[in-house]
């Protein structure tokens, strides 16, 4: 965790500073193909629980997937740190709404805001 923590803070540090790597990507790869797959999986899930709200199982489905989701998108090389953490905390923020003791959401969506407090930077709303 402590070593995820760093490579988040550094390339949030960077990119907020206007590293010229920072308005790079790189070309679609097996990563923004699972980044899509993910995606679409939770929508799926989104829509499933919008249905019927009251079902357990599809509370769990929907849940993982926005985390799950959420950890793709933070980690992706291939999007950029300004674009990435508030996508990726939005959707830390979506599944607590929900399950407000889920701990991967829980330390992920901390662990973000604790980077932009630690950078004098605001926290993205």
């Amino acid at each position: 965790m402590k070593g995820m923590r760093l490579l988040a803070i550094v390339s949030l540090a960077l990119a907020m500073s206007g590293g010229a790597w920072a308005q790079q990507t790189t070309k679609p790869s097996d990563e923004a193909k699972e980044r899509a797959r993910l995606a679409t999986e939770y929508q799926k899930a989104k829509a499933a629980y919008a249905k019927n709200s009251r079902d357990k199982k599809a509370k769990s489905a929907y849940v993982e997937a926005t985390v799950t989701y959420g950890n793709a998108v933070m980690m992706s090389p291939n999007l950029v740190p300004k674009d990435k953490y508030p996508q990726a905390l939005k959707l830390f923020r979506e599944a607590l709404k929900v399950d407000p003791g889920h701990k991967r959401a829980k330390a992920n969506k901390t662990m973000i805001e604790d980077i932009y407090k630690s950078m004098g930077r605001p926290i993205p709303g």
